[in-house]
């Protein structure tokens, strides 16, 4: 994930948009996606569940319209998701609500707060919090002002 966040979310309607969602941004701080292989070995780690690189190619490929309740299961648990997720009923505003959750804990990840720093920040009064938020603000564009009277817009 580049740590960016976006106002619109991609429309979740197919198995196959969600899990390919999901590992576009579940993974950790510092790496890309996981390849069809790394996400078949999570999936047994986390489960017990054992299925090879091609099911998973096969579910991001849409070749793989009716998995069993098993593989279903195994996935909500290796991604932290509800298994209703995967399912066509499961409301818009649900997956949007997940989806936002998903990329909320991506940016806490990629920033590097760790559970200390953020139960800190979250044990502050609102005014503190918002003194915080507005520093965080201001040297952020700071930074990007410095960043760009250098020529380049990547940061350090």
């Amino acid at each position: 994930m580049s740590g960016e966040a976006t106002d619109s979310k991609p429309a979740l309607r197919t198995l196959a948009d969600k899990v390919n969602w999901l590992i576009d941004h579940v993974h950790p701080q510092g790496r890309g996606p996981y390849s069809n292989a790394e996400v078949a070995e999570l999936i047994s780690k986390a489960s017990g569940v054992e299925i090879s690189y091609t099911t998973v190619w096969k579910l991001r490929n849409g070749q793989a319209h009716n998995p069993q309740k098993r593989l279903i299961e195994a996935l909500a648990k290796t991604f932290h998701v509800p298994p209703a997720f995967f399912f066509d009923d499961y409301g818009e505003d649900q997956a949007g609500l997940l989806q936002e959750q998903v990329e909320l804990l991506a940016l806490i990840r990629d920033a590097g707060i760790d559970r200390a720093q953020l139960r800190a920040i979250l044990g502050l009064s609102p005014e503190a919090r918002k003194a915080i938020t507005d520093l965080i603000e201001v040297t952020a564009r700071d930074d990007a002002r410095r960043r760009r009277a250098r020529g380049t817009d990547e940061a350090d």
